[in-house]
């Protein structure tokens, strides 16, 4: 029973759109959650944000629709500040699109009012094409998300529902990161096979 989950079953797998949508529904402050901005602090204080954003008065949105391209999740204050998360689970990234993006936010928000988040499994940086020459800031599902979530569910204690919703998560993000029981064990397995060669011959004779 511990090893059931509703993500890869729903097919969330691979698919940024649903990550994105995911992730957002637990980052708005005004979400079906009912815990305000709780989740948005934490994630904040995960990714260690500096621009200031007034996280009660954020609105979040996913495929946020501009002439620059549509941005995976958005969120922004009434301040003027915004936060852009480019979300990559596989896809390749587009015709210069962090360059794109940073155009799009430097026209709404203006220099130093706003921050471009990278999401990608495992903290590797964008194509040149995409993000060269532009202030951008690589985090990963492997750490930045899990981190949040973990955090998250200790914030959930009182509210199960959502505390045991973010445990089949956080478990899903370790599987596709690799850092799920049955690969760490598989890992360890290996590793000492390798180290005793003769012990595993005469198992195998």
């Amino acid at each position: 029973g511990e090893r059931f989950n509703i993500f890869p079953i729903c097919g969330v797998d691979h698919y940024e759109v649903m990550h994105s949508a995911i992730i957002a529904s637990f980052l708005k402050p005004n979400g079906s959650h009912g815990q305000m901005d709780k989740y948005l602090k934490t994630f904040i204080s995960t990714v260690d944000d500096k621009i200031g954003i007034e996280t009660s008065s954020c609105s979040v949105y996913t495929e946020y629709p501009t002439k620059e391209g549509r941005i995976d999740i958005l969120i922004e204050d009434k301040k003027g500040k915004g936060i852009i998360i480019e979300n990559k689970v596989y896809a390749a990234d587009q015709w210069e699109q962090l360059k794109r993006y940073d155009k799009f936010s430097k026209d709404k928000y203006g220099e130093g009012n706003y921050t471009i988040y990278y999401l990608t499994l495992d903290e590797h940086a964008a194509s040149d094409d995409s993000g060269k020459g532009i202030n951008y800031t690589c985090i990963s599902y492997k750490e930045h998300i899990l981190n949040w979530i973990e955090e998250c569910i200790k914030e959930s204690a009182t509210t199960p529902l959502i505390r045991e919703t973010l445990i089949q998560y956080s478990n899903h993000i370790k599987q596709l990161t690799n850092q799920d029981m049955d690969t760490k064990n598989k890992e360890d397995l290996i590793e000492i096979m390798i180290n005793n060669p003769e012990a595993v011959a005469a198992l195998f004779s």
